[in-house]
């Protein structure tokens, strides 16, 4: 089998899910994780999952080192280096077949399930967005090509070396990765018809009830009606509005629900979904971006 290893960075506090994510990492038992942090390590804590302490004083100087280039980085920050985590974390990486980056608002299914070694044999890259790297799930073959692929752009250093977030890790760097795969130097995984099967991360926005059920190591959408697994589930939108996880490691939970408002054991009662649902036609997600819209352009008009 094919190992697996995702480097994660993380400055700041542990988010209150972190018990959620790690319950989902340790179902997924031949893959790694590691993170470069300066949070405390959880008293308990999944045998597949690693945590170096470091300070960002002391990672800036690590990534300025490996690079060549004067870096000045914040927790956001960080994500632009990530195509060049395999040259920065050298060391971590030796032995492991793939590395890798992702995010921490997410809750992990079964991934080997969808990230087979057949896929893993046959490509070098492997992202989960469309056409496109992806922050939340892309993985790099071990050789030295990937080790340098950041390379391939001749603005890294001015990328690197400014303080600005430019989301580079998505949205720059697949230019470099699309330029590779058009001349035949790399292998990508990110077709459309292969990432319908499930590997395809879908974010979904609006603040649902019960949406999502965690079980038994693997992700389903309920409110499908074939209940269909996911490789994982990416809540980018809901890490602002979950005020509460019920979820602790330490009681290897079965199963749990995410909503948009929290992690928890028992479903939402009918009368409550039916509330959420009439409230979300008039402060939902897309309503309130609808009115933000608006307003942004009545002031353009204005102007």
């Amino acid at each position: 089998m094919k190992s697996i290893l995702f480097i994660i960075p993380y400055i700041g506090k542990w988010p209150l899910w972190f018990d959620a994510h790690l319950v989902s990492m340790a179902n997924n038992p031949t893959i790694n994780w590691i993170f470069i942090t300066d949070a405390d390590k959880p008293v308990e804590c999944p045998e597949n999952v690693q945590f170096v302490k470091t300070t960002l004083t002391q990672l800036n100087q690590e990534v300025s080192r490996s690079l060549g280039v004067e870096v000045n980085l914040s927790p956001r920050k960080i994500c632009d280096i990530r195509p060049a985590f395999g040259k920065v974390f050298e060391e971590h990486i030796k032995g492991y077949d793939f590395w890798g980056f992702c995010d921490v608002d997410i809750i992990w299914g079964d991934i080997r399930k969808f990230i087979t070694d057949a896929l893993l044999e046959q490509y070098d890259i492997i992202s989960a967005l469309e056409n496109m790297i992806c922050g939340h799930f892309t993985i790099f073959k071990n050789h030295e090509k990937n080790l340098y692929i950041y390379k391939n752009d001749p603005n890294y250093k001015e990328v690197f070396g400014t303080s600005k977030h430019l989301r580079y890790d998505e949205v720059g760097f697949t230019k470099i990765v699309s330029k590779l795969e058009v001349e035949g130097l790399t292998k990508v995984f990110w077709d459309e018809k292969l990432l319908q099967g499930g590997i395809k991360s879908e974010v979904h926005q609006e603040y649902f009830l019960d949406r999502w059920l965690y079980k038994e190591g693997a992700v389903y959408d309920l409110y499908d009606a074939n209940k269909m697994e996911y490789m994982y589930l990416h809540f980018i939108n809901w890490k602002r509005t979950m005020t509460f996880s019920e979820i602790k490691f330490q009681d290897k939970p079965a199963q749990f629900f995410i909503s948009y408002n929290g992690m928890h054991y028992q479903p939402h009662s009918q009368l409550a979904k039916i509330f959420n649902g009439f409230k979300n036609l008039f402060n939902g997600y897309y309503v309130i971006l609808f009115r933000k819209r608006l307003v942004k352009k009545i002031q353009k008009k204005l102007k």
